[in-house]
């Protein structure tokens, strides 16, 4: 590989992980793949990385920040669209990233550094959920009762139970079901006029 200033040497590494992330989680995240994957020496991991774990949750962490930031795309959608993606994308490109992000729940309780990530993550989730609903009770679109911040938790934990029903391929919850309940949910929190 050509010389690369540090930042860059990192960047690539970084990529690398990330790619390797999506194709083969957690698990396909050796040093040695990701070091292949960059074409880099495995020394030059450890030498920017100060461990494979701070290494994984800075990939997982750039990933779910593509995640949302590919959900946040649909600008000339409606605002409980923009929820709706935000919560549940039924965009199956998107199927690697919530691997992942299943994946890390479960390795977070044996990983400081992966939980730690992990719960940056669900702020972050939360960050995006309270602003489109804030930006959907501006334009008229939703009608709020309760705190922005109280509504989104509690629909990202609705989806974040259904997402865990889904996974386990409990029939009750199909895809279908998963939309039925999280579309009644929003409905019930921000549209229903009292």
């Amino acid at each position: 590989m050509s010389y690369l200033h540090k930042e860059q040497r990192r960047e690539t590494i970084l990529q690398a992980a990330m790619r390797v992330a999506l194709a083969e989680g957690f698990a396909g995240m050796t040093v040695r793949n990701i070091a292949g994957e960059a074409q880099v020496a495995a020394g030059q991991v450890h030498h920017h990385f100060a461990s494979s774990g701070e290494l994984k949750s800075q990939a997982f962490i750039r990933l779910i920040r593509v995640l949302f930031d590919a959900q946040k795309r649909v600008e000339s959608a409606s605002w409980r669209r923009r929820l709706h993606a935000m919560l549940g994308s039924d965009d199956g490109g998107f199927e690697p990233y919530i691997r992942l992000w299943r994946e890390a729940q479960i390795l977070a309780d044996k990983d400081a550094d992966l939980k730690n990530a992990y719960l940056l993550t669900m702020r972050m989730w939360h960050e995006e959920t309270v602003a489109i609903i804030n930006g959907g009770c501006a334009a008229g679109e939703f009608v709020r009762h309760r705190e922005a911040a109280e509504i989104a938790w509690r629909l990202i934990a609705l989806v974040c139970g259904l997402d865990g029903m889904y996974a386990l391929g409990m029939a009750e919850i199909s895809e279908a079901a998963f939309e039925q309940h999280l579309t009644q949910q929003i409905e019930l929190e921000l549209c229903a006029r009292r």
